[in-house]
């Protein structure tokens, strides 16, 4: 599919996959016993013109469909090292960095520093949920801060009314928020583009007052305290900093581990279904891919990871409230998403980082004192929201599929 058909206003992610993945897809759904019913001789040209597989001749059956496929991905898809390999020296000295600064941060932190790192750590699994939404399965999202509110909600009830230990309390608020995804996906059935989009916002909208009028669940107007910490170890220490720097570790495990888990679902049969769906919904139904279980399945999935940056987010600071998670919230997020690059894991750390990255250098730009009508607009940039804003028009300019496509090789092999 060529850069010109992805449709507006969705740009076109750069995937962390090869030429040859998405015929792979079709060589994993393609059905294997017969041939797929429906599709007339121009509709099978096409779909085998948008998955560059030749156009099968006379009436082949699904397992002539799935050979041609499976043959192109054998000369095309390299192996897991191949794709280590493969990787830039940008992506290397990213990832260096990003270790190093993991490994720095508790030691150049104060106690209200190292917790608002944290915070920094976890949002980049929100980040993510969107990115999986939009990026690998094509559907805007636009109320993905509903997801995350859910997950802390689901969270502080468990682990406060339920008396429930926190890593199972975690999981409630995960699946809260994946149900609630998976319900909500459900409109993505018949919707799509800008319509989904207005959806989603338009569910980020009422969450609010919705979320009111269920004291029990949400603490109403208040918000809900909640009374249970996660303590740490006797071993590991009893002073502030320890007990930080032991939540810390704990959500970096935790995002790391749902990378790990996302990394293998956007690479497994799930995922190529994604991915299909995203470029050719046609093509994928004719070549057997389930389109509501893969929509809701997407859903979900990005929702449970949104869920998991709320539940997550009640350990560093043991209060929640619907004030908490206003509508433009969810944009944000969107936008951090679209900065740092759809269709890319990494996309999703350099969304968060563009983020904090900028409101540093607003807040030193704002300090800046004794240059007259220059002083006063450098004032604005002690502005979080007014930063965040000129960065994303200039940046949506500069590097319109992201800051990823810095570290990333145009990796598709010549026709």
């Amino acid at each position: 599919m060529s850069d010109d058909d992805w449709p507006s206003p969705l740009p076109r992610p750069d995937d962390d996959e090869v030429a040859g993945a998405d015929a792979s897809v079709f060589s994993v759904f393609a059905p294997q016993a017969e041939t797929p019913a429906g599709p007339t001789p121009e509709a099978v040209e096409a779909t085998s013109e948008a998955i560059s597989v030749p156009p099968p001749t006379g009436s082949p059956t699904g397992s002539a469909l799935a050979a041609t496929a499976e043959a192109r991905v054998r000369a095309t898809s390299p192996s897991g090292t191949a794709r280590l390999r493969r990787a830039g020296p940008l992506t290397w000295i990213g990832a260096i960095l990003l270790l190093a600064w993991l490994v720095a941060v508790p030691f150049m932190s104060t106690v209200t520093e190292l917790r608002q790192n944290t915070q920094l750590v976890v949002m980049v699994l929100a980040v993510l949920g969107v990115n999986i939404a939009t990026g690998y399965g094509g559907m805007i999202s636009l109320g993905h801060g509903v997801f995350v509110a859910l997950g802390s909600f689901g969270a502080a009830y468990a682990a406060d009314d339920l008396s429930l230990p926190w890593i199972v309390s975690i999981v409630a608020g995960v699946a809260v928020a994946g149900v609630a995804g998976g319900v909500i996906g459900l409109p993505a059935l018949r919707i799509k583009g800008i319509h989904l989009a207005l959806v989603t916002m338009g569910l980020a909208i009422v969450f609010q007052p919705l979320a009111k009028r269920f004291p029990a669940f949400t603490g109403g107007v208040s918000g809900r305290a909640v009374g249970a910490e996660l303590v740490a170890p006797e071993w590991f220490g009893t002073s502030r900093w320890a007990e930080g720097l032991y939540r810390y570790l704990v959500c970096v495990a935790v995002v790391a581990l749902a990378m790990w888990l996302t990394y293998n679902i956007i690479n497994s049969r799930p995922g190529r279904a994604m991915r299909a769906l995203r470029d050719n919904d046609t093509a994928a139904a004719v070549y057997g891919v389930n389109l509501v279980a893969t929509r809701v399945t997407t859903f979900a999935v990005s929702a449970s990871l949104a869920g998991l940056a709320g539940a997550l987010s009640i350990i560093l600071v043991p209060f929640t409230s619907q004030e908490s998670f206003p509508f433009q919230e969810s944009l944000v997020l969107y936008a951090m998403a679209v900065l740092g690059g759809l269709g890319s894991l990494w996309g999703s750390v350099l969304g968060v980082a563009i983020r904090e990255v900028f409101s540093w250098l607003g807040e030193l730009g704002g300090g800046i004192s004794g240059l007259g009508p220059v002083s006063e607009f450098l004032s604005l940039l002690d502005e979080e929201q007014f930063v965040f804003g000129v960065v994303l028009i200039a940046l949506t300019f500069v590097f319109p599929r992201g800051l990823i496509g810095l570290f990333r090789r145009r990796r598709r092999a010549p026709e």
